[in-house]
């Protein structure tokens, strides 16, 4: 019976999760028009944190840098996701940005 705890105790403790925190949507309908023809993009940035201490803290500015990049002269329908995948001890927090380039 004590090996089965043990077991099922390990087993536990090293099962990951996920969870969306929050998902937000914006579509501007007045120019939807304009990017017809437009071109979808993903990205994704994401930060580590290992026992409580942290790291790469401004993936959220490098994902809006990325953004800019890539769509120079605007974006439409833009979908924002808050993630978090937990490990054991450790957990990813991301940022995924889909948006419809002109």
């Amino acid at each position: 019976m004590k090996k089965l705890f043990l077991l099922f105790s390990l087993v536990m403790l090293s099962a990951c999760t996920s969870s969306i925190h929050m998902s937000q949507v914006a579509i501007e309908e007045k120019r939807i028009n304009e990017f017809e023809n437009g071109q979808l993009i993903n990205i994704e940035k994401s930060q580590k944190n290992i026992l409580g201490f942290v790291y790469d803290t401004n993936y959220v500015d490098k994902a809006y840098e990325s953004l800019l990049k890539q769509c120079p002269q605007g974006t439409s329908m833009i979908n924002v996701e808050y993630l978090t995948n937990h490990g054991f001890m450790s957990w990813t927090d991301k940022i995924r940005i889909k948006a419809l380039c002109k």
